[in-house]
């Protein structure tokens, strides 16, 4: 076991609840699961202020319903877990999150 495709991991270690550094970043760390960074999409390349994948909360507030498109990937094809970046705001930086 070895730890490899960690790119996605440290917004998790950083902002993740204690579930999702349970249940995400162990099995990354110790070389179980494979975490990879989706920013880059097909009309917008790695220009993070101007992606369109969208998340907007369900009605309940219980999760968020993703639409959109992620291209180019590193270890996409692998990955257990992807952190995403979504606009969830306005257009601009200021409306990127990330889940």
């Amino acid at each position: 076991r070895y730890c490899t495709g960690t790119i996605g991991l440290p917004v998790t270690l950083q902002f993740g609840s204690e579930f999702i550094k349970r249940e995400v970043s162990k099995p990354v760390l110790q070389g179980d699961k494979v975490i990879c960074l989706a920013i880059t999409e097909p009309g917008a390349g790695s220009d993070v202020s101007n992606i369109q994948t969208e998340a907007i909360l369900s009605k309940d507030g219980s999760h968020y319903m993703v639409n959109g498109q992620k291209k180019w990937i590193t270890n996409g094809l692998w990955a257990d877990f992807f952190t995403t970046a979504v606009r969830s705001g306005p257009p601009g930086g200021n409306g990127i999150s990330i889940l």
